[in-house]
């Protein structure tokens, strides 16, 4: 119960980016009618997927996290007595927070600089701001960390279902 906040917010941003996902198939069929039908191409199609595929992929890893369904193998884990399964689990939880805490924190100067600069990405009559990408890249990264630790600490406190998630919350 201590996480279920945050399992909400993860739920709700999966659900953004299924969205999120749903228009840019949009996207992408009315370029290719706009080629076949009228040969002329939806402007700035390329910069909106080549952005938005790295958006989509970092919005729906919190709920990856919780839900226990990021990728494992099995193999070495099925053959441990519990208390191993957990100190795996407790590792791969602690080299996940520090993997995507490090993302965060490395993207940050980056994300602020695009600010700065007013960074944009495509030419003539579309052009895509990176900064809130770049953001939204940070602002993931520290949910995913965050969802890691929430993790440790929930299987360490009993907390973690059968199915080892926190998505029954």
């Amino acid at each position: 119960m201590r996480f279920e906040y945050s399992v909400k917010i993860a739920r709700l941003i999966h659900i953004v980016s299924s969205v999120w996902v749903f228009i840019l198939a949009i996207v992408i069929l009315v370029d290719v009618f706009g080629r076949v039908l009228f040969l002329s191409p939806l402007p700035g199609t390329k910069e909106i997927l080549q952005n938005s595929v790295i958006m989509v992929t970092f919005l729906q890893i919190p709920l990856a996290i919780y839900s226990g369904s990021m990728l494992r193998t099995t193999l070495l884990t099925d053959a441990l007595p519990t208390f191993a399964k957990r100190i795996l689990r407790s590792l791969a939880y602690v080299l996940g927070f520090g993997l995507f805490a490090a993302i965060g924190y490395a993207s940050f100067p980056e994300a602020m600089e695009a600010l700065r600069l007013n960074e944009y990405e495509g030419e003539g009559s579309l052009r895509i701001y990176t900064w809130p990408i770049r953001f939204l890249m940070v602002a993931t990264a520290i949910f995913a960390a965050f969802a890691y630790l929430s993790m440790l600490i929930a299987d360490w406190t009993g907390s973690l279902g059968p199915d080892e998630s926190l998505s029954n919350t």
